[in-house]
């Protein structure tokens, strides 16, 4: 049984080689850029005004108030303005282009308007270059504005329209297929018998895809039978990514591992010292990578996150693909048994300057609904049986962290 760090390290070095994709910029969202893209323009193109107001000389109103004559009014997309006459203002609009012989912008709650509009009394003085965004300051041609590997929100969108790029490089997304095993599954819109359950793992799989950006294909219930399985392991291997959630536990695993080595699969780790989620299993056929995860429910959950998503992230191109971790004080005494590095849930809040870990409450790997309440986990070392409140714990932050309210 190897360690948490150890299994991480033999999947992430088992990656294949990351592909490259063009597709429109409005469809690069939540993707990873894989190329630099350069200013194709000077931005502002002109020195630009920052605020609705007067353009004018600052040496003209050094000793404010002083009244100016106004020689015309510049609106935002109204065409490049005249140049300003000495001593005298330009109405002029937030977005303008600032007039040459103009080199301030005083705001127009610092003017008044004199009775028929043809003068401007200047209240107070304005430096050189206030209120104006220079040609270039934001971005001059030919300057990197968003590197290679920079994930894509909505501002790089803005950046990509800003310069032109209708179509960007980006890390291609994996091919991702995930199904469930188990007798005792049955689907969402089926009735279980009394020794059955419904199938929530899958569901519950691709919603962890969904939060990553990646799209997936659900291959439904295997049953425990070996002619099904090895069926449908060759339809799942067809993807670039195959999760599989249950049979793989101690009872179960002999089964599958039978149908992985007539497939010729490559079993690179079989269990880790990881709690919940100890029978967890990584293969390789080829490029393809297969994750065969718990069938308790949390246990699928936890091992996802730990292991399935760096490697995806990686693979789309991400710098941090793994979830953040920070450090906070635990709330209550906790005990589990050593040996393995564990993951229970917790709610985490900023109070009194610091991050607080409060412990929730759950019964086992398969209580889902217990851990509907965490918006985190703390992680137990693997050394430690015994965590005393008021000690500094290590938190992992789970996807909707920012999102759970309580």
């Amino acid at each position: 049984m190897i360690s948490v760090e150890e299994a991480l390290g033999i999947v992430l070095s088992n990656l294949p080689e990351r592909k490259v994709e063009q597709v429109p910029f409005r469809a690069s969202l939540r993707r990873v850029l894989a190329e630099n893209l350069s200013a194709t323009c000077n931005i502002p193109p002109f020195n630009r005004s920052a605020m609705d107001g007067f353009a004018l000389a600052a040496a003209d109103v050094a000793n404010a108030p002083v009244e100016l004559d106004i020689a015309g009014e510049i609106r935002a997309g109204g065409g490049m303005p005249e140049v300003l006459p000495p001593g005298k203002a330009m109405s002029i609009m937030t977005g303008a282009p600032v007039p040459r012989g103009a080199d301030a912008v005083q705001i127009v709650e610092e003017c008044r308007l004199s009775g028929n509009g043809q003068k401007v009394t200047i209240l107070k003085p304005v430096q050189a270059q206030e209120n104006i965004a220079l040609l270039g300051s934001e971005a001059a041609e030919g300057e990197i504005v968003l590197r290679t590997g920079h994930r894509i929100g909505p501002a790089e969108i803005a950046v990509m329209a800003t310069f032109g790029y209708s179509q960007v490089r980006v890390w291609k997304n994996p091919s991702i297929a995930v199904f469930a095993t188990g007798d005792e599954l049955v689907e969402i819109d089926q009735t279980p018998r009394p020794d059955q359950i419904r199938n929530s793992n899958a569901y519950c799989l691709q919603s962890q895809l969904t939060y990553m950006g990646l799209e997936s294909e659900y291959l439904g219930i295997v049953r425990d039978n070996k002619d099904e399985l090895r069926e449908k392991m060759i339809l799942g291997l067809q993807y670039d990514v195959l999760i599989i959630t249950g049979g793989v536990s101690m009872g179960e695993y002999d089964f599958v591992q039978e149908v992985f080595e007539e497939l010729e699969l490559e079993i690179l780790f079989s269990k880790v010292a990881i709690k919940p989620g100890k029978p967890t299993v990584f293969a390789r056929k080829g490029d393809t990578l297969i994750f065969g995860l718990p069938g308790n429910p949390i246990s699928a959950l936890v091992t996802f996150e730990c292991f399935v998503r760096p490697a995806l992230g990686s693979l789309c191109g991400m710098a941090q693909p793994e979830l953040h971790r920070m450090k906070g004080e635990l709330l209550a005494d906790m005990r589990q048994s050593s040996g393995r590095m564990a993951f229970f849930p917790a709610w985490v809040f900023w109070d009194e300057g610091g991050l607080k870990v409060e412990p929730l409450r759950w019964k086992s790997s398969a209580d889902i609904i217990g851990f509907t309440g965490a918006n985190a986990t703390y992680i137990f070392p693997r050394n430690r049986d015994h965590l005393r409140k008021g000690e500094t714990v290590e938190v992992m932050l789970l996807p909707d962290f920012f999102f759970r309210q309580r």
